[in-house]
């Protein structure tokens, strides 16, 4: 799959403290082919943030966009006719695909003997490293990432997606997982307990 920018990869703070970041994220952006079928939620979800304005959408836009998403998500499946047999509840399946595509693509570095550990979001939960909320909040700030940058023009996508960053208090870094946990502090190598994924943004 065609590699549109390699310095994308957004990572974020998931759990710090008055010593600095105890826990990251590290997230891959979506692929063109996940965007090319999701692009009518992530823009009525970007639409609906900036709706109530700028500061509406920079103050409480990272913690609801994820939610924005699955409301958005039920109107476009209820636009779409997509009802369940009793012709009333709508069902929405291509929301919680992208949303399960979003986590697979997200990795979170936590401190293990060895260094930093690599495990996916979900088992970061399963193991304690992390919490649901703490989960919830960092999905949530990626599906907000997603859905500023995803919408960008090309040649406005890397700016868009540094202030982006800097908003969520992180960065984008083209180091892969890998090479992102050992260039943080410690003082062994880390051990990580899952490949990295490979993926795109959209063009």
């Amino acid at each position: 799959m065609i590699q549109i920018n390699e310095a994308m990869n957004l990572v974020v703070p998931v759990v710090s403290d008055e010593a600095g970041v105890k826990v990251w994220a590290y997230h891959t952006p979506i692929s063109r082919q996940i965007f090319e079928s999701n692009y009518r939620v992530l823009a009525a979800t970007k639409a609906s943030l900036m709706g109530r304005g700028a500061v509406y959408m920079m103050d409480s836009g990272p913690l609801i966009a994820a939610l924005t998403l699955h409301d958005e998500g039920m109107r476009e499946a209820g636009a779409r006719g997509s009802y369940a047999k009793d012709g009333k509840t709508v069902i929405d399946e291509a929301t919680p695909a992208l949303m399960a595509e979003i986590r697979r693509l997200t990795m979170v570095l936590v401190p293990g003997p060895g260094g930093w550990d690599l495990l996916p979001i979900e088992s970061a939960v399963a193991a304690g490293k992390i919490d649901a909320e703490e989960q919830a909040e960092t999905e949530s700030a990626i599906v907000f990432f997603t859905c500023i940058c995803a919408l960008a023009s090309k040649a406005e996508r890397k700016k868009q997606a540094s202030s982006t960053a800097s908003l969520l208090k992180g960065s984008i870094t083209s180091l892969s997982p890998m090479e992102f946990a050992d260039s943080l502090p410690s003082s062994t190598k880390a051990a990580p307990s899952a490949q990295p994924v490979v993926s795109s943004v959209p063009s």
